[in-house]
């Protein structure tokens, strides 16, 4: 087998001030007159676009013309059955689902800001959440402390690496 060496040909220091580049591989004028041709070719495409979008919104107004003030102001019930509002109106004049939704808000809001017994005879009640987040802070959460020689000393926490237990050694 032949051995191919492999050699760096360094310039020689005497002949670098003549050693340039290739003039001749790259057109800058092409390279520019394809740049301007892109950005030029971008804005005909979007003043196409826009052209076309303003074509299509035209016809689409034209074939679906504004509704008038007067169908506006008639409300037309959707076909029956109608389930919302069936319980509180009448077939002449039903509960809009708009009404019965601000209803059931209130009644929500009622609930949440208003002290009320949930079941009088076992003494529950509810308070506002307001209060009850105070009472939250003046109190804290309720936690079971964790007994420091049970289990042997030792006690489960995560591991890091997997989602089971290890056992961690309490010093006491």
């Amino acid at each position: 087998m032949a051995e191919t060496t492999k050699k760096h040909h360094e310039p020689e220091p005497d002949n670098s001030a003549h050693v340039s580049y290739e003039r001749s591989d790259i057109d800058m004028f092409q390279i520019a007159g394809y740049g301007v041709g892109l950005v030029v070719l971008c804005l005909v495409t979007v003043v196409l676009m826009w052209g076309m979008f303003a074509l299509l919104a035209k016809r689409e107004s034209a074939l679906n013309p504004p509704e008038s003030t007067m169908s506006k102001q008639r409300k037309q019930l959707p076909p029956e059955p109608r389930l919302s509002g069936a319980a509180k109106g009448t077939a002449e004049l039903p509960v809009l689902p708009h009404v019965e939704l601000e209803e059931l808000k209130a009644s929500e809001e009622a609930i949440l800001d208003n002290y009320g017994w949930v079941d009088a005879s076992k003494g529950i009640a509810r308070v506002p959440v307001s209060v009850a987040i105070d009472m939250v802070l003046q109190k804290g959460l309720p936690s079971k402390p964790s007994v420091a020689g049970a289990n042997g000393g030792y006690r489960s926490i995560p591991a890091d690496a997997s989602g089971g237990k290890t056992l961690e050694k309490i010093s006491q």
